[in-house]
């Protein structure tokens, strides 16, 4: 039995070992969706039809959007495998996400560039979309990366050579 809780403190996969895990609690993630569904109350209220084409737009446009992002960032990415992505609709990872583990490098970097250059793409369209697709490009992009900023945010202390891995309750980061 000692030896199991050993192993537990010092987990490691290959030549990794476990530096940090964080656990997301299940009323986080109800919360997280319950903002989409209070956008889309908001939108049906303020806009009708017109609100509800613009939440299911809106969401489409920055997933295109993010993807766009991503092969920008992903030309001077060295390893091929920081460029593996998958969409996935698993809560909070709503979106794309590494396929495996990536480093700490990276996806600090990609998700900075897809928030920043993201808002400034909004911006870019203001003049030519309506009030309530701008609202919910805005949101959703707020939506869609605030999950991933929040694990970026808690890892800034941590050393920059390790990975990152997103499993579906929880987030991991590993060194050497």
């Amino acid at each position: 039995m000692r030896q199991s809780l050993i192993d537990q403190q010092n987990a490691t996969i290959y030549q990794y070992m476990l530096i940090k895990r964080q656990v997301i609690r299940p009323e986080l993630i109800m919360s997280h969706l319950l903002i989409s569904g209070i956008l889309l109350a908001f939108q049906m209220l303020m806009y009708q039809m017109d609100g509800l084409f613009s939440w299911l737009f809106g969401f489409a446009v920055v997933q295109l959007l993010h993807i766009l992002i991503m092969l920008l960032t992903f030309i001077k990415v060295e390893e091929a495998a920081d460029r593996k992505w998958i969409w996935r609709i698993n809560p909070p990872w709503i979106g794309f996400k590494p396929a495996s583990d990536i480093s700490l490098l990276v996806y600090r970097r990609v998700h900075r560039q897809m928030f920043w250059l993201g808002l400034c793409i909004i911006g870019l369209l203001y003049p030519w979309i309506t009030e309530s697709l701008m609202i919910s490009i805005v949101c959703w992009h707020l939506w869609l990366l605030i999950p991933r900023l929040l694990i970026s945010f808690s890892l800034r202390k941590q050393r920059k050579d390790g990975v990152v891995r997103l499993e579906s309750k929880e987030a991991s980061y590993y060194h050497r």
